[in-house]
């Protein structure tokens, strides 16, 4: 009789273990790595485009190119929902109502005024009330963001042209490609006898930088495109968007087919990418891999190594790394590969609980056009768009497409070159 209630209570015994063992989350969240766009902006240039259009373009109520009002409270309100959807995945960065251990977090940004006042923003939005300023280079330029301004960017370019030709075909190819795009263009924005650029063939340059540029339609039409959705996404009266012709989403994206090209023809092009966007990738790298077997290979600032981890920086960059991961998006209302204000991609390392093992969520996300021009509160009912990464090996489970993380640190890592890393990359003085 006492062997049978030994053997009875060996069992509850382990039963009660076993499914505490299994209550467990499989996964939680214990590291995040972000790069995201600035906020909305005015076009940094009316005067060029005035000239080029031969029209009068719309003033916003902050200098060319800064960050707006609107632009500013759209990332506060992005930094609130972002920080809480991570923790609520199982990231540990600050208890309720308090700020967080300096230790806990590392908020990096580029020098320029609009994106610098985007990521206050955000921290703002993640932080109220703790008063933390992201760090940045003080210069014009910093190494991280803007490789190719400081002249530490060599691309070949002979390379850049072979790529970016392959893609484009043809001046006669294109034309006839985006011929619709530039006459949709050209009955929108541009005065008689002007948009000149329209008529010219298609091709592409590089600026004394070393970046890559389209000729032809795309040389103005990239920044038409932009502006348009800039102004939509600012709530400016439609009178003011596109002159009256933006009068909803789907007509703005319409109005970014050449902006679109921009993209797809020149900055998601490898070689550019890879001696461009190296310096940045090998710093996400170091902080994806920290406090794991594969921290050795890919070594970092100290810093990194903290469980936020947030740089902010332009489309160009984010383009960059998504190019030398091999990630290719189409979020609902916008182009392929499009980034939005406030386009963030995140790298989420999760750790499986059961297995030990470590997988990472790859993701981009943004506002919808409308959601910007609204400023819609952001939560679990009316999230972000996004979408994830996946290649073989990849998971799909509730928290969205997981892939192992050494073979995504692999995939991360092909086109890696030594351009920049001679230079200081978080020096602040």
């Amino acid at each position: 009789m006492k062997s049978t209630k030994k053997v009875y209570y060996v069992g509850v015994l382990m039963a009660l273990l076993s499914s505490s063992v299994y209550a467990q989350p499989t996964w939680t969240l214990d590291k995040v790595v972000s790069l995201t766009r600035h906020g909305v902006r005015p076009q940094t240039d009316t005067a060029k485009l005035d000239k080029a259009t031969g029209l009068k373009w719309p003033k916003f109520l902050v200098p060319d190119g800064h960050l707006t009002g609107h632009g500013y409270t759209g990332m506060w309100q992005q930094g609130r929902y972002q920080l809480h959807q991570w923790q609520n995945e199982g990231l540990r960065i600050k208890q309720a109502q308090k700020c967080p251990n300096p230790q806990n977090y590392f908020l990096w940004s580029s020098p320029s005024q609009r994106i610098k006042a985007s990521a206050k923003a955000m921290s703002d939005g993640m932080f109220a009330g703790c008063g933390i300023i992201p760090a940045s280079v003080n210069a014009k330029y910093g190494p991280l963001f803007e490789l190719y301004h400081l002249h530490q960017a060599h691309p070949n370019h002979k390379v850049m042209k072979q790529q970016i030709m392959a893609r484009m075909g043809s001046p006669e190819q294109a034309q006839k490609r985006y011929k619709d795009s530039v006459e949709l263009l050209r009955r929108t924005v541009c005065a008689p006898h002007s948009c000149k650029f329209l008529d010219k063939p298609w091709g592409v340059h590089f600026k004394s930088t070393g970046k890559p540029a389209l000729n032809g339609p795309g040389k103005y039409g990239a920044t038409i495109g932009e502006t348009i959705r800039l102004q939509y996404s600012d709530n400016l009266p439609i009178k003011d968007v596109a002159f009256g012709h933006g009068n909803n989403a789907k007509a703005v994206k319409a109005l970014m087919a050449i902006h679109a090209a921009q993209y797809n023809l020149a900055l998601d092009t490898p070689e550019f990418a890879a001696h461009s966007g190296s310096l940045l990738m090998r710093q996400i790298l170091s902080a994806l891999s920290a406090k794991t077997s594969y921290a050795a290979k890919y070594p970092g600032d100290k810093r990194l190594a903290r469980p936020l981890v947030m740089f902010f920086g332009h489309d160009t960059n984010i383009a960059e790394i998504q190019t030398m991961i091999g990630f290719n998006w189409t979020l609902k209302g916008y182009p392929k590969n499009d980034i939005p204000p406030g386009g963030t991609l995140s790298f989420a390392r999760f750790h499986n609980n059961h297995t030990g093992q470590e997988f990472v969520r790859v993701r981009f996300a943004a506002r919808s056009l409308d959601q910007w021009r609204t400023l819609s509160r952001l939560n679990a009912n009316h999230p972000l768009l996004h979408q994830d990464l996946s290649f073989k090996g990849c998971q799909n489970t509730a928290l969205g497409s997981l892939c192992p993380l050494g073979p995504t640190l692999k995939r991360a890592s092909r086109l890696l070159v030594k351009d920049g890393l001679n230079l200081a990359v978080f020096k602040t003085h």
